[in-house]
């Protein structure tokens, strides 16, 4: 019988070993396009939810899956394209799966990296420092240079001293406390400590200590998180929260949709922080220069105003019940409660130059809220904390009476170095009128 031809059997068997080597490309294809797909997928339906890009770098990331989608289609469409893969479709399988493995074999250990390089809840980096060098002309009344020292708490200030020589108060807030483009001396929670301790000595708390456990953008949500939580409660004997303008701003934005499933990755989180200030140069982000107000300004300065103020019932509910839980949680834990009120530079007569001033206020469908009725918003905020703190008998310190003055405020709520002042005056003043428990002991 001839060699060369052919049983049906044997016809069959090489025609499926040709249609597992036509696989192969498919395979490979496959593997190279499928996490680019899973991303890009990913990032489209959290656009279609409302979702938008918090950072360049994000951005970037999108951007370069669907680049390499666009690479990776003529290879499935040309005959040399898909020899190529078939050729080479073990090794491509074989690195694709290679590394995502890595990538989750990273995920599951740089967790703990990203605590030791990372900052705290509701602190900073310990033993950190920055500097910052504000732009002439951004913020009025600052100093060129900013030192800003955190110490091995990760809190903003000096070195606690020893329980039984000093009483603890720990600031908390976001960027109104936090005080980042003023020196380490003039923020209003140091300068507190200051005029505490230059008070003539008298009884057993004679010397004070006035911690600064402040992140800007934090809201009560984060407040309460941190009084319930934190073991830094614990090692103080009062803390001072002041807070309500960015519950306020949050209301006015509304329900903010959820970001892809990929920006949540611990990997991801690293590559952020490492390059964090390279490409994120929008608005979320604060530079040494302040460069990001002018930015800021700039996005209000273009918008549309809006003149009626949206529905605050819900959001000053929440507020209203963050407020009680945290005045709960201060109980439980031993420790004494004051709140301040939010003083802002908002008022119905503002000059066109403190207008220029302003950044705060976009709303959902990213108009900007007027003046006046920011004002209106922030004094419903601030009665409401009076309110919760009349009938639980908290402390509270009225700061209201600053609002509208333009020697305060370098912006909608950021204080000069003249406001941070005044505020750390009337902070001490309430502490010098209503004397605190004796040294090292919580009420």
């Amino acid at each position: 019988m001839n060699a060369d031809i052919q049983t049906p059997a044997a016809s069959v068997t090489q025609q499926g070993h040709h249609a597992a080597i036509d696989r192969r490309w498919v395979w490979a294809s496959l593997a190279l396009a499928l996490p680019a797909v899973l991303l890009v997928t990913d990032t489209l339906l959290a656009i279609a939810q409302g979702w938008w890009f918090e950072s360049r770098l994000d951005q970037v990331a999108a951007l370069a899956a669907g680049v390499w989608l666009v690479l990776v289609s003529p290879a499935l469409l040309i005959p040399a394209g898909r020899s190529l893969l078939t050729r080479n479709a073990a090794q491509l399988i074989a690195l694709v799966v290679s590394l995502s493995l890595a990538w989750l074999v990273a995920e599951l250990l740089i967790g703990p990296l990203l605590g030791r390089i990372g900052d705290p809840f509701h602190g900073w980096r310990p033993n950190a420092t920055m500097v910052n060098h504000p732009t002439p002309g951004v913020m009025r009344d600052v100093a060129p240079e900013a030192t800003v020292t955190f110490n091995s708490w990760g809190v903003r200030g000096d070195e606690p001293p020893p329980r039984e020589q000093a009483y603890r108060v720990l600031c908390v807030g976001a960027s109104s406390t936090a005080c980042t483009y003023l020196d380490d001396a003039s923020a209003w929670p140091r300068a507190t400590q200051t005029a505490l301790n230059e008070l003539p000595s008298e009884g057993p708390s004679k010397s004070y200590w006035v911690g600064n456990a402040s992140v800007p953008g934090f809201r009560s949500d984060e407040h309460r998180k941190f009084v319930e939580t934190s073991h830094l409660v614990d090692d103080v004997d009062c803390l001072v929260i002041q807070l309500g303008v960015n519950d306020f701003m949050s209301c006015l934005l509304g329900p903010q949709p959820k970001p892809p499933v990929w920006t949540h990755s611990r990997v991801w989180q690293l590559v952020r922080k490492l390059t964090r200030g390279l490409l994120d140069s929008g608005t979320l982000v604060e530079d040494a220069a302040g460069e990001v107000y002018n930015r800021r300004r700039a996005a209000r300065q273009a918008g549309t105003v809006a003149r009626d103020l949206p529905p605050l019932d819900d959001c000053l509910g929440h507020f209203a019940d963050n407020l009680r839980t945290m005045n709960a949680a201060a109980k439980r834990r031993g420790v004494r409660l004051i709140f301040t009120t939010q003083p802002v530079l908002w008022r119905a007569d503002l000059s066109d130059q403190d207008q220029r001033l302003l950044w705060f206020g976009r709303m959902a469908d990213g108009r900007f809220l007027s003046v006046d009725q920011l004002r209106g918003g922030m004094d419903r905020y601030n009665q409401t904390l009076r309110d919760v703190c009349e009938h639980a008998g908290v402390e509270l310190v009225e700061l209201d009476d600053l609002s509208g003055d333009p020697v305060v405020f370098y912006d909608d709520c950021h204080f000069t170095d003249t406001g941070s002042s005044r505020v750390a005056q009337r902070v001490a003043e309430w502490f010098t009128n209503h004397v605190p428990a004796p040294v090292g002991s919580k009420p």
